[in-house]
C-alpha cells in the first residue's frame, strides 16, 4: 500500500513538473533544451502511474501497457545523454539524434514481439539481453560524464555574474548526473539479484523516491532549466525591470558605503536605483553606443543626463561587474544579434570584432568564449 502510494505520488509530482516545464517555455519562449528533459519525465512519471495502478488493483490486466511502458525506459539513456549535450551546446534537434535512439527501439521491439519476458521473467536470452542493455547504459553513462568533466563541471570565466550562471548549472548537471547514476545502479541491482518478477516490482519505491528528489528541485530553481541563457534570453527593455539580474544588485549595495561621500550619495540615489538601472540597460541594448571602443562613463553621463557622480556609485554598489567587464558584456550580446542574423556570410570575424566595438580579435574572442561559452564560428552555426 505505501509503495503504491509512493508511486502515485511521484507520478502526480512529474505530471505536474511537466506541466509547470511546459508553463516556463511558453512564457519565456527562449528554451533550447527542455525538450528531452520533459521526455524524461513524461516516460517516468507514466511508468509509475501505470505501475501505481497495478499494485493498487492487482486484478486488473495491464501487462500490455506495462510492456510498453518498460520497454520505453531504454530511451531514457540517449535522452538523458542529449539534454546534457544541449546544456553543453544549446543545438536545436538534429536528424542525427535519432541515431541515438536505434538500439531502444531494437530492444523494445525485441520486448514486444515476443514472449522475451514471460511470467517468470526466465527467457533463456534474458542474460543477453541484460548485457547489452546494461552495456547500453554504461556507455552512456560514460561519454555523458567525459562531456559533463569536460565542458561543464571545470568550466569557468572571470565574469562573475558568468561564472555564477556556471555554478548553477555545474550543480544542477552533477545533481542530474548522480540521480542519472543512482537509478542506473538500482536498477542493475534488481536485475541481477533477480529480486522482482514480472511486473511486481517491490522496490520500485526506491526510484521513485530518487525521481521525486528530482522533481523537487526543478520545482524550487526553475533556472536551472534553460542552461547558459545568460544572453539567449531576449533583451525587452520597454518596461520597467532589471534584465541582467545577475548583473545588477537592486535592493541592497554590494558592499558597505566607504566614505562619507558616498554615504550622502547613498540617500539621494536609493530611490533612483531602478530607473537609473533601466535607463542604463535601454542605452546598451537599444542603441548602438558601446560599438565605440572610446565609449567611458562621461559619455552615458551624458548621453543620459545623469550625474557622473551617480554613475560612478551605481557600478560601484548596484553592479557585480567593473565598467570593463558590463562593456564586455554588451558588446558580446551585440556580436550574437549580428550572428543570429548571419553577419559572417558577408563578414570576416575580424571584422565583427571591430564592428562590435573591441580593438582586437584576441580579446574579443576571449569575451565572447567567456560569456557564451562557444567561439564565435560555434555559436554562429546554431542558425
Amino acid at each position: 500500500m505505501v509503495s503504491s502510494i509512493i508511486l502515485f505520488v511521484t507520478s502526480t509530482t512529474g505530471f505536474l513538473c511537466t506541466a509547470f516545464i511546459f508553463g516556463k517555455n511558453k512564457e519565456y519562449q527562449y528554451s533550447l533544451i527542455n525538450r528531452f528533459l520533459v521526455i524524461i519525465i513524461a516516460i517516468t512519471s507514466a511508468r509509475f502511474f501505470f505501475y501505481g495502478i497495478s499494485r493498487a488493483y492487482p486484478g486488473s490486466d495491464m501487462n500490455r501497457s506495462l510492456e510498453l511502458i518498460e520497454a520505453s525506459t531504454t530511451m531514457l539513456m540517449p535522452c538523458f545523454f542529449l539534454y546534457f549535450q544541449n546544456i553543453v551546446y544549446e543545438n536545436k534537434f538534429k536528424l542525427g539524434n535519432w541515431l541515438h535512439f536505434i538500439v531502444p527501439i531494437l530492444l523494445g521491439s525485441i520486448v514486444l514481439s515476443s514472449n522475451f519476458i514471460n511470467s517468470e521473467y526466465r527467457s533463456p536470452n534474458r542474460p543477453l539481453f541484460i548485457f547489452i542493455a546494461f552495456a547500453f547504459y554504461l556507455a552512456y553513462a560514460v561519454i555523458s560524464f567525459v562531456m559533463l568533466y569536460r565542458n561543464v563541471w571545470n568550466r569557468k570565466t572571470d565574469i562573475k555574474s558568468i561564472q555564477k550562471q556556471n555554478d548553477i548549472i555545474k550543480n544542477w548537471s552533477k545533481f542530474l548526473y548522480g540521480a542519472f547514476i543512482a537509478l542506473l545502479l538500482t536498477r542493475m541491482t534488481l536485475i541481477f539479484s533477480d529480486t522482482f518478477i514480472r511486473y511486481n516490482y517491490d522496490h520500485l519505491w526506491v526510484p521513485a523516491l530518487i525521481w521525486m528528489g528530482v522533481f523537487i528541485k526543478i520545482f524550487l530553481t526553475p533556472e536551472i532549466l534553460y542552461g547558459y541563457n545568460f544572453l539567449n534570453k531576449p533583451i525587452e527593455t520597454g518596461i520597467e525591470k532589471v534584465i541582467l539580474s545577475n548583473v545588477w544588485v537592486t535592493e541592497n549595495t554590494l558592499l558597505p558605503t566607504s566614505s562619507e561621500k558616498d554615504r550622502k550619495l547613498e540617500e539621494k540615489i536609493k530611490p533612483l536605483v531602478n530607473d537609473h538601472i533601466h535607463r542604463i540597460e535601454k542605452y546598451s541594448f537599444h542603441t548602438h553606443a558601446f560599438r565605440d571602443p572610446d565609449l567611458g562613463l562621461e559619455d552615458i553621463a551624458d548621453a543620459l543626463s545623469i550625474p557622473m557622480s551617480h554613475l560612478n556609485y551605481i557600478f560601484k554598489y548596484h553592479c557585480n561587474e567593473s565598467f570593463t567587464d558590463y562593456k564586455k558584456i554588451v558588446r558580446i550580446h551585440d556580436a550574437t544579434q549580428l550572428l543570429k542574423e548571419r553577419y559572417l556570410d558577408k563578414h570576416k570575424l575580424e571584422s565583427l570584432s571591430s564592428e562590435v566595438g573591441f580593438l582586437s580579435y584576441n580579446t574579443f574572442h576571449l569575451a565572447f568564449k567567456n560569456i557564451t561559452g562557444l567561439t564565435a564560428n560555434e555559436y554562429a552555426k546554431r542558425f
